[in-house]
C-alpha cells in the first residue's frame, strides 16, 4: 500500500470520527451502548459455539456405562465435555440415578431449564439496546434541530443558509448512529435467539432419548 493511500485512509478515519464527534453527548452514549452490544454478541457466540462441540456417540457411551452399572464412568465422561449442555444435564441425572424415574425426570427438566436460561443470558439487554439506540438517535436529532431553530430565531432576518445546512446535518448524525447500532443489535439478537431455540430443541431431544434409555434399564431391572 502506498504512502498516499495510507494517508488518505487516515484522513478518512479522522473525518469520520470528527463527524461523529459533532453528535455530542448522545453520540458518546451510543458508542457506549455499541461497545456493550458487541461484547454481548461476541460472548454469546463463543459460548454457543463451544456448546456445539458434541462428541459423536456420546449418549451411546453414557448408556453403555449406565447399563454396565458404572455410573461413575458416565459422570467422568460428562466431566470431560465441559460447557456442553447435554453433558451438564446428564451429569445431574446420573448423580441421582438411584432415585425413582419420576424424580429423575423432574431433575432433568429442571437442569434443562437451567441450561437454556444460561444461554438466554444477556439477550434481553441486547434487545433493549436494539430498541433504545434508534430512540436515542432521534432524540439527538430533535434536540439538534431545536438548537438550529433557536439560532435562527436569534439571528432574526439575516440567516446564513450554510449555517442552517451545517446545523441540520449535525443534528441528523445521531439518527444515523442510533439506527446503525439498533439494526446491528436486532440482527444479532434474532440470530442468537434462533441459535438458542435450536440448542433447546436438540437438548430436549437428547434428554428424552436418555430418559427413555434409563426407563428401559429400570424396567429390565424390575423384571429380572
Amino acid at each position: 500500500m502506498s504512502i498516499l493511500a495510507v494517508t488518505a485512509e487516515t484522513a478518512t478515519r479522522m473525518n469520520i470520527f470528527s463527524i461523529a464527534a459533532k453528535g455530542g453527548f448522545l453520540m458518546v452514549l451510543l458508542l457506549i451502548i455499541s461497545i456493550f452490544a458487541i461484547a454481548i454478541i461476541i460472548e454469546r457466540l463463543v459460548k454457543i459455539r463451544r456448546s456445539q462441540k458434541k462428541e459423536e456417540e456420546f449418549l451411546v457411551d453414557i448408556y453403555e456405562h449406565v447399563k454396565d452399572d458404572h455410573p461413575e464412568l458416565a459422570i467422568r465422561k460428562c466431566e470431560e465435555m465441559q460447557n456442553v449442555p447435554i453433558a451438564n444435564v446428564i451429569s445431574r441425572a446420573l448423580a441421582n440415578i438411584n432415585k425413582s424415574f419420576t424424580e429423575i425426570r423432574e431433575i432433568i427438566d429442571a437442569a434443562v431449564s437451567k441450561e437454556i436460561h444460561q444461554y438466554e443470558k444477556n439477550l434481553g439487554a441486547l434487545a433493549t439496546f436494539a430498541a433504545i439506540a434508534p430512540l436515542i438517535g432521534f432524540l439527538g436529532t430533535v434536540t439538534g434541530m431545536v438548537k438550529v431553530f433557536m439560532k435562527l430565531g436569534a439571528a432574526g432576518g439575516g440567516v446564513d443558509i450554510s449555517l442552517l445546512a451545517n446545523g441540520i446535518w449535525e443534528a441528523l448524525i445521531t439518527t444515523i448512529g442510533g439506527l446503525s447500532v439498533g439494526i446491528i443489535s436486532i440482527l444479532f439478537y434474532n440470530f442468537l435467539v434462533g441459535k438458542v431455540e435450536n440448542l433447546a430443541q436438540e437438548l430436549e431431544e437428547d434428554t428424552n432419548e436418555f430418559i427413555f434409555s434409563i426407563r428401559r434399564l429400570k424396567d429390565e431391572d424390575q423384571n429380572a
